[in-house]
């Protein structure tokens, strides 16, 4: 009798413990009120993250969980490697003092395996509630949106994004808005609501800096401003690497990049903004080590520390000066056909340390000799002391003063196209007389009225009808760049006029001492005249390659 009452008082804590392991274990359904939530944590995560649980949600979740039809699979028969799978660390709250625990991986296809507490998994076959939760959502790649790496300095560095909007598609084609639109995508509008701007410091400007981003958007726009404020970039950014302007002190660098491949599973706009200090150490660059009469020399000192001084010594030529450029000075050294060749010695450095030597070789140019004839009444009417005084009080001093800084920032180009009838530095006889100086420039012809292009930005510091040059215009490039055009039928600017590359600022004539219509073009470093093609197309304009270079075709 002791033994039954024994043994009816054991049997209900006998059946408590063997349903609640078999609930606990999974072996019969879990009941829906039993149910209060679960808490899941991704496997590179630390934190648990708990979710209540409704009646309808709690059923979905508990189909999911139940023992699926599928056999058991050992991690190694697994149909993806388990560290190519998102891992989830799944745990059942209870209204008992007891919780399930499970393993639960996705693969990139969207296949969940399911594992309760040993090493077998089981294929879901109701995911709807996982792929759906907000708590799984780790299980798609693009459900983050991407962080921004800058790779190639010294040290990698991250900017932080200003999210405009992200979005992501789910693997029942729903889609997901990860963070809404705030604002309408402009640049300016992001950098006001970024934070603070991140500083980087580069100590080396030769390697490449590279954006890493994944995915990587599908636009990104860039603007770049310099130390000076000058906008130096602002537009499609065709490749990750980014732009560099090597000189010293603080640029600015902002990004706009949007993802909009309808044919991907992810969408989104955002911005960044950031600032690279350049600290780069002191350079010279030189010229030569040869060069050929008629071309201008250049000769450069960059990264400069504060307040430091450049000392040029050279005996090219005379009126040279050291403009500042960027973070330091540029000096250029004009050659023409009364230079003397051979050996130059050229000595540098900042002032008060000591300085360097370096040799430059100026390698002798064969100049054309060409014979003109011209009407004697034209010589006798262009050619007299009326037109030399004109010119000595206009044209001479209109290539004495140049801005300080470059008007331009694009190539040159030439002015027309026409056919080659005189080569810069000839001698000439007239009327078969010797001259006493050398051809300044280069003579295009090209019929009467053909428009005259600026050859680059500049401003007019002549523009009149003059004797022996005829009606001319003169442009200061800056830096003690100038370009002449001589013998124009029309005058089509006024002195002090800013005109861009490609203004038309005449048309070809035949006015002054000339012998037909043409264009007479001249490049000059204040008064010293330089051979024109070295600045329109890398090398001097000859008879021999002129049909190439000047051909209206």
């Amino acid at each position: 009798m002791k033994r039954r009452g024994i043994i009816f008082l054991l049997l209900p804590a006998v059946i408590f413990i063997a349903v609640a392991g078999a609930l606990i274990w999974d072996i019969i359904p879990m009941p829906l009120s039993l149910i209060n939530g679960f808490s899941v944590v991704h496997a590179d995560e630390h934190e648990h993250t708990y979710y209540a649980l409704s009646a309808s949600e709690a059923l979905t979740f508990r189909s999911g969980l139940s023992r699926q039809s599928s056999p058991a699979l050992t991690a190694r028969e697994l149909p993806v490697p388990m560290d190519s799978a998102v891992e989830f660390q799944l745990t059942l709250h209870l209204k008992i003092p007891w919780h399930r625990e499970y393993r639960l991986l996705a693969t990139d296809e969207g296949h969940l395996f399911i594992s309760q507490g040993n090493d077998t998994y089981r294929q879901v076959d109701e995911p709807a509630f996982f792929h759906q939760h907000p708590a799984f959502s780790a299980m798609y790649p693009y459900s983050r949106p991407p962080r921004l790496h800058i790779t190639g300095a010294a040290a990698p560095f991250e900017s932080d994004l200003h999210l405009a909007e992200w979005a992501f598609e789910r693997w029942d084609h729903t889609w997901v808005t990860v963070w809404p639109s705030t604002n309408s995508g402009i640049i300016d509008e992001f950098q006001a609501d970024l934070p603070e701007p991140a500083t980087f410091s580069i100590s080396e400007a030769t390697v490449p800096l590279i954006l890493s981003l994944d995915p990587f958007p599908d636009h990104l726009m860039l603007r770049v401003t310099d130390p000076a404020g000058t906008l130096r970039y602002d537009g499609l950014l065709e490749t990750p690497e980014l732009p560099l302007f090597p000189y010293n002190g603080t640029h600015q660098y902002a990004l706009e990049m949007a993802w909009t491949d309808e044919n991907k599973p992810y969408q989104g706009a955002a911005s960044t903004a950031f600032v690279l200090e350049m600290d780069l150490l002191p350079v010279f660059e030189l010229p030569g080590p040869t060069a050929l009469q008629g071309e201008l020399l250049t000769f450069r000192a960059r990264h400069l520390p504060p307040d430091a001084t450049v000392e040029l010594q050279q005996e090219l030529a005379s009126n040279v000066r050291l403009f500042p450029l960027e973070d330091g000075y540029v000096a250029y050294l004009p050659t023409h056909y009364g230079t003397s060749t051979g050996d130059h010695t050229l000595r540098y450095g900042l002032t008060g340390e000591p300085l360097q030597e370096s040799k430059l070789t100026l390698l002798p140019r064969e100049f054309h000799i060409q014979h003109l004839a011209i009407d004697a009444g034209v010589a006798a009417a262009t050619r007299n002391e009326a037109a030399y005084a004109q010119s000595a009080k206009y044209f001479t001093p209109s290539r004495d003063e140049s801005a300080s800084e470059r008007y331009y920032t694009e190539p040159f180009i030439i002015p027309v196209h026409g056919r080659l009838t005189t080569e810069f530095g000839e001698t000439r006889y007239v009327n078969n007389a010797p001259t006493s100086y050398r051809h300044s420039g280069l003579d295009i012809a090209a019929p009467t009225g053909t428009p005259v292009a600026a050859t680059n930005r500049g401003r007019v510091t002549l523009s009149m009808d003059l004797i022996m040059q005829g009606k001319t215009v003169v442009i200061d490039h800056g830096q003690g760049l100038f370009s002449v055009h001589f013998h124009l039928h029309e005058l089509m600017v006024e002195t002090g006029d800013l005109v861009e590359q490609g203004d038309i600022i005449g048309t070809v004539g035949t006015t002054g001492f000339s012998t037909g219509p043409h264009l007479h073009f001249t490049m000059s470093y204040y008064r010293h005249n330089l051979e024109p093609g070295h600045f329109l197309v890398g090398e001097p304009i000859t008879y021999q390659n002129a049909p190439h270079h000047l051909s209206p075709d």
